[in-house]
């Protein structure tokens, strides 16, 4: 009940005005007509997921998800053409670097930004439960399969280290979700992994051992 309440409050403060179900509109960004019908693919996809059966929430959501895409090949497209201009102007490698940190917080700024109001108004119309569905199939489910992946690989795993692992594959899941690749998403990924083992390690699991034992139990399998 509370996060809907709080939901709420985040969508008065994004508009100025209640926004009413039926002013949901779709906005292409006057993107090409191939990237709205990719777009619009991948949000069929992401419908196959939930079980809706509101056809005005259903309509809603697929209008929320399909422009969320939109809106985040977008923000690539205008970081990508920034440092291409940057890039172009022949500065000074001290000053081009300025202008391209300048231009890499104004991407993570707008990514930040963008993720916030999808996840607002995802759990405008969704329980906790379909937003989390929504969350995986974003992100071809790598959150799931990368964390049951190490329950296997260290099954002596305690409950903190569990919730540590958990924790920071979440955090992999929400910024994965400002990509636009399945590539993409691996990367942010395997960069959690990472920091994950370097956790891991430092609390006394032999990682090297833990591997050659997983292999041992996937062969006899």
């Amino acid at each position: 009940m509370m996060n809907r309440i709080f939901s709420i409050l985040i969508l008065l403060l994004l508009s100025t005005t209640v926004m009413l179900a039926a002013d949901i509109k779709l906005n292409t960004r006057n993107l090409p007509a191939d990237a709205v019908n990719e777009a619009r693919k991948k949000t069929a996809e992401i419908m196959d997921k939930l079980s809706l059966t509101n056809d005005s929430i259903r309509e809603n959501i697929q209008i929320v998800i399909t422009n969320r895409y939109l809106e985040l090949r977008e923000i690539h497209q205008n970081y990508d053409e920034r440092n291409r201009k940057i890039e172009a102007m022949g500065l000074p490698k001290e000053k081009a670097a300025d202008e391209l940190e300048r231009s890499y917080y104004q991407y993570n700024s707008d990514l930040y930004r963008s993720r916030f109001g999808y996840i607002a108004w995802l759990s405008f119309y969704l329980n906790n439960e379909q937003v989390e569905t929504i969350k995986d199939a974003m992100t071809y489910n790598l959150f799931q399969v990368r964390y049951n992946d190490f329950l296997d690989l260290l099954p002596n795993l305690t409950e903190v280290d569990k919730n540590r692992v958990h924790h920071w594959l979440v955090e992999a899941r929400e910024f994965s979700m400002d990509f636009e690749t399945p590539r993409k998403m691996r990367q942010m990924f395997t960069k959690y992994r990472g920091r994950i083992n370097n956790y891991l390690s430092s609390r006394g699991y032999d990682l090297r051992k833990a591997t050659e034992d997983q292999e041992a139990r996937k062969m006899k399998k």
